[in-house]
């Protein structure tokens, strides 16, 4: 008798090589983690559209060596609220010479054009604005 036949050898095989389970427990995990990733692709799409305040030095004159003119533009998404903004000078040696924050109110054009005069310490050579923020 051949090992296919023989009724204790396939008893033998079958214990020595039992049937493979065939269990689909990981189904439901990828079904939850590929639904929670769906769930957090739409956040993060919708949270990084909307609009932030942005901010541009659009020309600068320096007067003095204390005194630097700058006109600057702020772009709000939305006009309805107030924004504010960091706009500083700079010397030769990259030091910064004068601060302002800018606040723009509620209300008007959401493109707002603003002619900031600022005091320095010391003579300035560039104007800059950075950390711009909606209000309320």
């Amino acid at each position: 008798m051949d090992a296919m036949t023989d009724p204790d050898a396939t008893a033998r095989l079958a214990r020595r090589y039992p049937a493979r389970r065939t269990t689909r427990a990981w189904i439901p995990l990828a079904i939850l983690l590929a639904v929670l990733g769906a769930i957090w692709l739409v956040w993060a799409g919708s949270y990084g559209a909307t609009g932030t305040v942005t901010a541009r030095v659009d020309a600068f004159e320096v007067r003095s060596d204390t005194q630097i003119d700058v006109t600057v533009t702020i772009d709000r998404p939305d006009p309805g609220k107030a924004a504010e903004c960091l706009l500083y000078s700079q010397a030769v040696t990259y030091d910064r010479v004068g601060e302002a924050k800018v606040q723009v109110e509620p209300g008007g054009s959401s493109l707002t054009t603003l002619n900031i005069e600022l005091r320095t310490f010391k003579r300035a050579t560039t104007a800059a604005v950075e950390n711009c923020r909606a209000l309320g």
